[in-house]
């Protein structure tokens, strides 16, 4: 299982989905000179250009109430959890089963809309795969939310 761990240093940001295939798992230091999309006045579509590319963004906001999550891996493992109704047998009984390890995901940034790009043409909500994945997983968290 997985739990994540609010940081205080959470920054906001803004999600990018980029067309191109990246042989890098990390931070990077992106500065303007690498990385300047412009918006347009309603701040539902940007251009950029990347290695002299266009780039033609579309803005998917997140519902109202939702957000989104940049989280990292850590090693911390989480103690399991002891009820008060819990009895000193039952204590030993959950040490020594198989109860699943709680491994803990820190938050390091979170963000409220994700940009989607394509080349030369913006994407498509019904045909990118993308748009409509973001799409479908909000509409699968309204069914599931409790």
């Amino acid at each position: 299982m997985l739990a994540i761990k609010k940081s205080e240093k959470s920054t906001s940001c803004v999600a990018n989905v980029l067309p191109c295939r990246i042989q890098h798992n990390g931070p990077v230091n992106a500065t303007t000179r690498h990385w300047t999309p412009e918006s347009s006045s309603d701040g539902q579509t940007n251009t950029a250009y990347f290695r002299g590319r266009k780039l033609n963004g579309k803005t998917v906001n997140l519902p109202e109430g939702y957000k989104g999550a940049i989280l990292q891996k850590t090693n911390t493992i989480l103690p399991p959890t002891i009820t008060p109704s819990t009895s000193l047998e039952d204590e030993e009984d959950a040490s020594s089963s198989s109860t699943p390890e709680t491994k803990t995901l820190q938050e390091v940034a979170t963000f409220d809309k994700i940009v989607v790009w394509g080349h030369e043409v913006q994407p498509d909500g019904q045909e990118d795969v993308y748009v409509r994945g973001v799409s479908e997983w909000i509409g699968l968290a309204t069914a599931v939310s409790f």
